[in-house]
């Protein structure tokens, strides 16, 4: 159900009352729109003090018969308090409103309407409350209705389609939902000449519909704009749910006939459009059980596992013996990323971003993939064909992984993603190994925190796919910190620079005026620093032996942490 204020009615349809057959807009029309709620009457000089958003102002002008200056001043602060408008019988106490009066009105959009005469204020304030009333009324009818044809349809399971043809059917404008998770437009529009005026922009909303970054606190508000050569109106309503963005519902008004009461009965229904959508949800996440059974199985180090698997590949195109390619996806809004019940709205966010994501995939690339999600990551399995050269099988992966990473931007998480790539290999009994790989390499480079580039191959890792393997880091680590353990702890207490200094000097190739440029230090304090590291500390960094166990300590620690 909308909001109080979404069920106000506008300041131009009180003049339809019958006291106001015969009343003048003298200036500020383009206000005529503003939302009415209330009446009030204005003849007192600190009426701004009182007034609220919404009303309605009545008055003689009895105020500021004698100072028309202070009139002037009320007008711009009556507009800072949202008041909607004014009503002003004249002649009584002054005989016109005063030019300059009207010229601030216009210039920002005041109503000011000349009140006949002989309209006694108490009845003109009963029939507008009335009128007020009566148009709330009808919309919560209409709300009420239209929810319910909705939710027949849902019950239905008509599906967007018709949700659409539904909304078509209250206004009379072409309509189109962009479904935001599984990438669907649903148009409708019966009038052939309607959707001719509409079809550039149509074109444009089709193509741009899934590609804007909606930030972290959306503005939930009804736009408008203006489009095509026929200067249509188009307006988007965001649907939403829980604070969560399913997409939008964009009318095209050709006819000039939309009002604002229609715009508020089709938004009040976006919850219930975001249901469906929900609802289609969870089918998928039903079949994402079954397919990530199939996948744990297929990925698992047990033959037993993986030959349960073996029994589901025909319904899931799967083919033993074809070279196959694990890849895996984390997303981290934060490091210190957990399941709990205090952010269970970022797992759904992120939830919902991955099966978005997914989507899209089945529509950007053609090779074969499955995937599994689980809360914060994503595992996929990449197939290629039997006769695929190794050559087209990186080309094929890395399309894969620049569509993933295209899909990932136009999100706007792309900077809390991480993407490891195990190795290609040649039948299913070597997947365990891809994933493991995958998993490893993801693992890096979350650590490093680097965010110029998000993707990692476990096949570029060099050393590290040794040092950095699970069952090795935190030996290689502990290695590390015990053979920089004493220049750590001498920097550490001493707030030095021996093992920076030690860095660069291996660097530099041992020329120490090359690492004194590189600090910005003088010549003879790096001599002092090296001779103080060999005699303190016992370290001879021109010993080979001792030149490699500090080097390879130092990549260990730059590669791992």
């Amino acid at each position: 159900m909308p909001n109080d204020h979404k069920l106000m009615i506008e300041l131009k349809d009180i003049l339809q009352v019958s006291l106001l057959k015969d009343a003048e807009v003298l200036a500020g029309k383009d206000g005529l729109t503003n939302r009415i709620v209330s009446v009030n009457v204005l003849e007192v000089p600190d009426i701004v003090d009182w007034v609220r958003p919404g009303e309605f102002l009545l008055t003689t002008a009895y105020t500021f018969s004698r100072d028309i200056g202070a009139f002037e001043r009320l007008i711009p602060q009556l507009k800072e308090r949202q008041v909607c408008g004014m009503g002003i019988k004249t002649q009584r106490y002054i005989s016109e409103v005063p030019e300059n009066v009207l010229k601030i009105a216009d210039e920002i959009s005041f109503p000011i309407i000349r009140i006949p005469q002989a309209v006694p204020y108490g009845d003109l304030i009963k029939e507008i409350f009335n009128r007020i009333i009566g148009e709330q009324t009808k919309l919560l009818g209409h709300i009420n209705d239209f929810n319910s044809k909705v939710r027949n349809i849902m019950l239905r399971h008509g599906g967007m389609k018709a949700i659409a043809e539904q909304i078509y059917r209250s206004v009379r404008v072409p309509v189109a939902i962009c479904d935001d998770i599984f990438r669907d437009v649903h148009f409708y529009c019966l009038d052939r000449d309607k959707e001719a005026m509409i079809e550039d922009d149509l074109k444009d909303v089709m193509a741009n519909a899934f590609s804007r970054r909606y930030p972290q606190a959306p503005d939930m508000r009804i736009s408008e704009s203006i489009v095509t050569e026929h200067s249509v109106k188009r307006f988007a309503i965001p649907i939403y749910f829980d604070n969560m963005h399913y997409g939008s519902i964009y009318l095209w008004d050709t006819e000039n006939v939309i009002r604002v009461q229609d715009l508020f009965v089709i938004e009040s229904a976006t919850s219930l459009i975001a249901l469906d959508i929900l609802n289609r949800i969870t089918l998928v996440e039903r079949e994402n059980v079954h397919q990530t059974t199939f996948l744990e199985q297929l990925l698992s180090d047990d033959r037993e596992e993986q030959n349960k698997a073996l029994e589901n590949a025909d319904f899931y195109l799967f083919h033993p013996d074809l070279p196959s390619q694990c890849v895996v996806l984390m997303m981290e809004q934060n490091r210190q990323y957990q399941l709990t019940p205090n952010n269970a709205r970022m797992a759904k966010n992120l939830n919902t971003n991955l099966l978005n994501l997914t989507n899209r995939l089945k529509q950007e690339y053609d090779g074969y993939f499955l995937v599994t999600r689980k809360s914060d990551r994503a595992v996929f399995l990449l197939q290629f064909d039997k006769e695929c050269t190794s050559e087209r099988r990186e080309a094929d992966a890395q399309r894969f992984i620049d569509t993933l990473i295209k899909c990932i931007d136009e999100k706007g998480v792309l900077d809390y993603t991480f993407i490891g790539v195990g190795s290609c290999v040649e039948t299913f009994r070597s997947l365990p190994m891809s994933l493991q790989q995958a998993e490893q390499t993801v693992r890096i480079l979350m650590s490093r925190q680097e965010r110029d580039n998000p993707v990692l191959y476990y096949d570029d890792l060099g050393l590290l796919r040794v040092l950095g393997h699970p069952l090795l880091r935190d030996e290689a680590l502990a290695y590390a910190d015990e053979i920089l353990n004493p220049l750590e702890e001498h920097d550490h207490r001493q707030h030095g620079d021996l093992l920076e200094t030690v860095r660069v000097y291996f660097a530099s190739g041992g020329n120490l005026k090359r690492v004194s440029e590189i600090l910005f230090t003088h010549y003879n304090t790096i001599i002092y620093r090296i001779n103080r590291i060999r005699d303190v500390y016992g370290i001879d960094l021109r010993d080979p032996e001792t030149a490699f166990n500090i080097q390879l300590a130092i990549r260990i620690k730059e590669l791992i942490r």
